[in-house]
């Protein structure tokens, strides 16, 4: 057994001083490496630290010149609305009278009230008037604020001229510059618009709803007898590119007297005197219009109007060049939910700076089509047999009509005591809206399309949107969105709506004089 070591083989003692001496070693080594890790962290630490705090500070300034901007906004506002106030108690005195109360309350976005600053554009003010008084009014007023014509030039005083036309943007028209929208379709491809330019004996069935006999009882009239009395409205029909017309077509369009007698021979307009309100105080990067009214008031068709003829120049906020198709809160929507109902994608959108240009329709011919096509409405009726439906047979106990209520589907559901007071309390809404508002005629748009999209955007400051500057006319029905159930072009509009003879029909006609006479006496 060798239990010698050999001279140069390490002992275990010489082998643990080695052990330790290399341990120690290595130990500080890595305090230094710790130390100097240490030292390179803190360079880091303090960076860090300081750019979040300047961020912070940055953040926290940014807002309180916010609140300063916004304070002295609202001294402005304050200050501008001060003489609004003067303008809406003209308009109290002018439609019935009221009140022009201070403080108003306003709804917030959580449906709770909130305190509105003293006669703010934000408040909602509403100038008490009856309705009953609503349709009077609207005659009363109507020759005061009847738009457009040269006579705008000075023929009248400026009480009864509240706004002067600028010169006109469109072209005149001559044989050349016939334009009508090219064809249309919506996101899947679907046509929803079709140009019209000829009207030949093979549509009258299609195109306007002709029965086999009416057109043979009318083949041999001729163009010469066909268009006496009606070559107003054939030169409207040509304007907008329907230059082939047949004369049994031409021979059911009503005469342009029986037009005039219904609705005048200019487009009637109520609001315009607001006009240089807001294209002088709205922020110009940020106006615009947007279309409203109550369902089967040709919203659709006006929007394509609107957004095809003109845009706001110095809007830079929206891709339509501030001419919305419907306003923020919803077209169809009530003017008191102005603040707490917001449609599709529009939550961005500063409903402030939004001028609404509001559809009326005559309220026979409109209930007419609410019977065909409710959309949103409910109550009790059946289309062709008993509609309107305003109230029901029976009297009640103190001698009143018993109405037949109406539930509107909003979000929340709105009750009115009948389909006529729908109508009216939507209009009466906007009638008293202590914003700038235009309230134009739908039947205008039928027959004074070009006048009457001029005056708008002449009043909202608009330009032409093609560099052409002529005119496009909407001449198919525009059947936007899957809810749209129209299918009335401009040639059967103007032979639906330009005569009186079909106003009310079937046997409820006795039923709906009654009903509506309780409403307006």
């Amino acid at each position: 057994m060798n239990i010698l070591r050999h001279r140069n083989e390490p002992s275990a003692v010489s082998s643990s001083k080695t052990a330790t001496v290399a341990y120690s070693t290595k130990l500080r080594t890595n305090k230094s490496s710790n130390r100097t890790y240490n030292r390179s962290y803190w360079p880091i630490a303090l960076f860090t630290f300081g750019s979040l705090l300047f961020i912070y500070l940055f953040v926290a300034f940014s807002f309180v010149v916010t609140d300063n901007d916004n304070d002295n906004n609202n001294n402005n506002h304050n200050h501008r609305d001060d003489q609004l106030r003067q303008t809406s108690k003209a308009a109290a005195s002018e439609v019935g009278g009221g009140k022009d109360g201070g403080g108003d309350k306003v709804m917030g976005k959580d449906g709770g009230k909130e305190k509105g600053r003293k006669g703010s554009l934000y408040t909602k003010k509403h100038i008490p008037v009856s309705l009953s008084e609503l349709i009077p009014h609207l005659q009363s007023i109507k020759e005061r604020y009847r738009s457009i014509d040269d006579s705008y030039s000075g023929d009248r005083d400026r009480d009864h001229n509240p706004v002067k036309l600028r010169k006109k943007i469109f072209k005149a028209y001559d044989r050349k510059n016939k334009i009508q929208l090219e064809k249309k379709r919506d996101k899947t491809g679907k046509v929803v618009y079709n140009p019209i330019t000829s009207v030949k004996k093979e549509d009258l069935t299609d195109m306007l709803g002709l029965s086999q006999k009416e057109i043979q009882k009318k083949s041999n009239i001729t163009h010469e007898e066909a268009i006496k009395g009606r070559e107003r409205l054939v030169d409207i029909l040509n304007e907008a590119g329907i230059v082939d017309i047949d004369p049994i077509a031409i021979s059911i369009l009503p005469k342009w007297s029986s037009v005039t007698k219904l609705y005048g021979d200019k487009p009637v307009i109520l609001g315009l005197e607001r006009c240089e309100e807001f294209r002088t105080t709205f922020p110009l990067n940020d106006a615009s219009i947007g279309t409203a009214g109550v369902f089967n008031t040709g919203t659709n068709p006006f929007a394509m109007y609107i957004s095809e003829n003109c845009k706001l120049p110095n809007n830079k906020h929206d891709k339509a060049g501030g001419t919305r198709w419907q306003v923020p809160w919803g077209k169809h929507m009530l003017a008191e939910r102005r603040w707490t109902n917001t449609a599709g994608h529009d939550f961005k959108v500063n409903k402030t700076n939004v001028m609404p240009i509001v559809l009326v329709r005559d309220p026979y011919t409109w209930m007419q089509s609410m019977c065909k096509h409710p959309y949103e409405a409910r109550w009790q009726h059946k289309y062709g047999q008993l509609c309107p439906n305003l109230a029901h047979d029976e009297l009640l106990s103190d001698g009143q009509p018993d109405m037949v209520s109406v539930l509107l589907r909003y979000k929340p559901p709105a009750e009115f005591k009948s389909l006529a007071h729908f109508w009216g309390e939507y209009y009466k809404q906007y009638l008293e809206a202590d914003y700038p508002r235009l309230i134009v005629r739908f039947e205008d748009i039928q027959f004074h399309a070009k006048e009457l999209i001029e005056t708008v955007c002449q009043c909202a400051g608009a330009v032409p949107r093609n560099d052409d500057a002529i005119f496009r006319f909407v001449v198919d029905s525009a059947k936007w969105g899957a809810a749209h159930k129209s299918e009335t072009n401009m040639i059967s509009a103007m032979i639906k709506y330009g005569s009186d003879k079909k106003k009310i029909y079937g046997n409820d006609r006795v039923r709906f004089f009654s009903s509506t006479r309780s409403l307006y006496t």
